[in-house]
């Protein structure tokens, strides 16, 4: 069993050099690869490395068994000046939304707000990414995303949506942007299963029940149990937003929706807006500065160090690694990655 508090750190260049090899040797071209990577390791970098190379086992399975297309084509199926609606074609998740963001960020510049739909796409991994590309440019972004059902009906033990994570991004005018990115479970089922394979329990507080609505803390009954959703005794919040995440996401773009949805069949929703067509772009960043300056203002609770604000921890993970060149992983995520390197004959020089 796996020491739940032990960490490695692992540098930069040999993650880099390991994952594009994994990916092309699953046939993913070159340049594709080398995106996907650097994605993956986005998240790794914020510290959600529950959404980074943890899943490049995941993916580079699901590429060799035939189940991801690892040479997608992207055909846009319908538009508008202002939209987009695009077919995934079975590809890695990250790959195709981020190359839809582009092209949706590229329609923002024209018109000053764009939406981007996707269809028969996957798992976009960390959802962050994807708004914080847009504020990037400038621009105020929403994201999210239909997943496999693993959320039933409030009162009900049926799964019936997934936990269709959402994303938001705002441009500072000084600083980096601000930063949203939640799952509508109390944690993100990352965590559950990394509990899981590490042999150890998960916190009751977490929420998760069995089938017959008891609490529990195995990780193995919980993710086949009731999957809390966001609210705890007002759950009915989280099981709500998780419906009109997936119309947005899997139904408005004509793809598969609520209990439908499965690999290769997963949806994204992105919209981006151009402050400057409601005022100064100026204006409404200096806005977001004053609104994290206000919270930074806040005065904390006794047993409270600091209050952050949205994306604040992660920014700050994300600059030191950055500057240290290097991430740190469970020891589990690195165990995984070297068993990884022995099935498929790849080193990983770490």
């Amino acid at each position: 069993m796996a020491d739940q508090d032990a960490t490695e750190i692992v540098p930069l260049e040999p993650l880099r050099v390991f994952g594009k090899a994994v990916y092309e040797a699953c046939g993913v071209p070159s340049d594709d690869a080398e995106f996907t990577v650097e994605i993956q390791l986005t998240a790794d970098l914020r510290g959600v490395d529950t959404h980074g190379f943890q899943r490049l086992g995941w993916y580079a399975g699901h590429l060799q068994a035939g189940r991801y297309n690892p040479t997608p084509r992207l055909e846009v199926l319908k538009q508008t000046p202002v939209s987009h609606v695009v077919d995934g074609d079975g590809g890695i998740g990250q790959l195709v939304v981020a190359r839809t963001m582009q092209r949706t960020i590229a329609k923002a510049k024209d018109t000053g707000l764009a939406l981007g739909t996707l269809r028969n796409s996957n798992d976009w991994g960390m959802g962050a990414f994807y708004p914080m590309m847009a504020a990037a440019q400038g621009f105020v972004s929403f994201c999210t995303t239909t997943s496999v059902p693993t959320i039933a009906p409030f009162g009900s033990r049926t799964r019936m949506t997934g936990n269709n994570p959402m994303a938001f991004a705002a441009p500072r005018a000084s600083g980096p942007p601000v930063v949203l990115d939640m799952a509508l479970t109390p944690v993100a089922l990352g965590k559950v299963m990394r509990a899981r394979a590490e042999g150890r329990e998960i916190p009751e507080e977490w929420g998760f029940q069995d089938l017959e609505g008891q609490p529990t803390t195995d990780p193995e009954t919980a993710m086949g149990g009731v999957i809390p959703a966001l609210g705890a005794v007002s759950a009915y919040k989280g099981t709500g937003l998780s419906r009109f995440m997936n119309l947005l996401a899997g139904a408005l773009p004509g793809g598969f929706h609520s209990n439908q949805v499965n690999i290769g069949k997963r949806g994204q929703f992105l919209l981006v807006i151009d402050p400057e067509i409601f005022g100064e772009a100026e204006t409404f960043s200096s806005a977001v500065d004053e609104m994290v300056e206000q919270v930074k203002s806040a005065d904390p609770l006794p047993d409270v160090g600091e209050v952050f604000a949205p994306g604040e921890i992660e920014q700050r993970a994300y600059e030191e690694r950055i500057a240290a060149g290097h991430v740190v992983y469970p020891s589990s995520t690195l165990q995984d990655l070297r068993e990884l390197s022995s099935e498929m004959g790849i080193p990983l020089e770490v």
